[in-house]
């Protein structure tokens, strides 16, 4: 989203909840408040460790609720506000999925 408020409200304002069930998130608009809007029927899974950083949020996730909390669970990844995870548990096994904000001014990521 390039961190464009207009990109991240048209997302919120759009039929995400219908169409998708797990929505990755990077550069997401952050408001003045150091928030991210997710909109209605979806959880947001932000970075563990983004109070504890003062850099920008690069990564979150949005998880649609008719997806059983149960079902999931965050990982934790410390120390970055680059990285966020979820993990799934269903008859299909155990699904991690990593969302990973690289830069393209660096490599540290």
């Amino acid at each position: 989203l390039n961190k464009s408020e207009k990109a991240h409200l048209d997302l919120l304002n759009g039929p995400l909840g219908t169409n998708w069930d797990i929505v990755l998130m990077q550069e997401p608009h952050v408001t003045t408040f150091r928030t991210i809007r997710t909109p209605m029927k979806f959880r947001q899974v932000y970075p563990a460790d983004r109070q504890k950083s003062k850099t920008a949020v690069r990564s979150s996730i949005w998880v649609n609720e008719q997806i059983d909390t149960k079902s999931w669970k965050i990982i934790n990844i410390p120390n970055t506000n680059d990285i966020t995870a979820i993990q799934m548990n269903g008859p299909y096994g155990r699904l991690t999925i990593f969302n990973v904000y690289n830069s393209c001014t660096h490599a540290r990521t």
